[in-house]
């Protein structure tokens, strides 16, 4: 499938060096190891909104590692709750999912780069369930622009991505790398249903520089009769917070005060 040409987004900026193109693989992998915790709101496009659960608008999520997340509408009110730290890890939860023998990016030990970013990524425990969005797995951990390794030296081109363009941003305040991007042969998005980089369409991310999750996708230009691939956006309000276990559990229900007298409807009151 052809590319459609366009203007450069960024024409004063030079040819994207080895370097350069080979640091922003390397953040696209790192955000597993770059926080503890996220504070972030995202916009959620109608394609992928659950008005029936209140997932539509603006949404304000924390989330710790990925084991607890907690959503709330523009109006404070929470709409998702969700954690693993309780979960039962009994027989059968070893024997039913592979996540009970992968750990989480805290403790493993991938290969770094100079500038403590992930050039190799070991398997790590994934989000499995926790997101009320499919989506956003994507967005929070954007590793399929870049694989979990650098390509082959062996190969003309493995990379997952072409990278056409790529600068140094400043996105909603924050340091960023900007790339346009083209799908490559060997590119696996996480959810196949919604690609950070559709096939055939010339695509600009934007990865914040400190989290590594991406604060925008746009597809800049697509082929004919391809159908609109909605832009998504996330703004990071704070990372690395602490966030105790009660902002992501329901609370408990009180006990009766046995002292105060107990109303008890008789019959005959009922009647009439």
């Amino acid at each position: 499938m052809d590319v459609p040409a366009v203007p450069l987004l960024f024409p004063g900026q030079s040819a994207p060096e080895s370097a350069a193109r080979r640091r922003f693989r390397a953040l696209a992998r790192s955000a597993p190891w770059l926080s503890t915790s996220l504070q972030f709101q995202v916009q959620v496009p109608g394609e992928y909104a659950k008005p029936e659960d209140g997932l539509e608008g603006t949404l304000t999520a924390i989330i710790r590692q990925r084991e607890a997340i907690a959503v709330r509408s523009a109006d404070g009110q929470l709409v998702y709750q969700q954690e693993k730290f309780t979960a039962d890890r009994s027989r059968g939860y070893v024997a039913a999912t592979n996540s009970s023998w992968k750990l989480p990016a805290s403790l493993t030990s991938p290969v770094y780069t100079s500038d403590q970013l992930i050039l190799r990524r070991p398997d790590i425990s994934g989000f499995n369930g926790l997101l009320p969005l499919e989506h956003w797995e994507s967005m929070l951990d954007p590793v399929e622009l870049a694989g979990t390794e650098p390509a082959s030296h062996d190969l003309a081109f493995d990379h997952p991505t072409y990278i056409h363009e790529l600068a140094e941003i400043t996105h909603d305040g924050r340091p960023a790398l900007a790339a346009v991007l083209t799908a490559g042969h060997t590119y696996q998005p996480t959810l196949a249903s919604a690609p950070l980089v559709p096939e055939g369409a010339r695509t600009l991310l934007v990865l914040d520089l400190a989290t590594g999750v991406c604060l925008n996708r746009r597809v800049l230009a697509a082929p004919s009769g391809m159908p609109p691939a909605p832009e998504l956006s996330l703004q990071v309000l704070a990372h690395n917070e602490y966030y105790i276990d009660s902002l992501f559990t329901a609370p408990a229900p009180t006990l009766t005060d046995v002292r105060a007298p107990i109303p008890w409807e008789l019959r005959s009151e009922r009647r009439s």
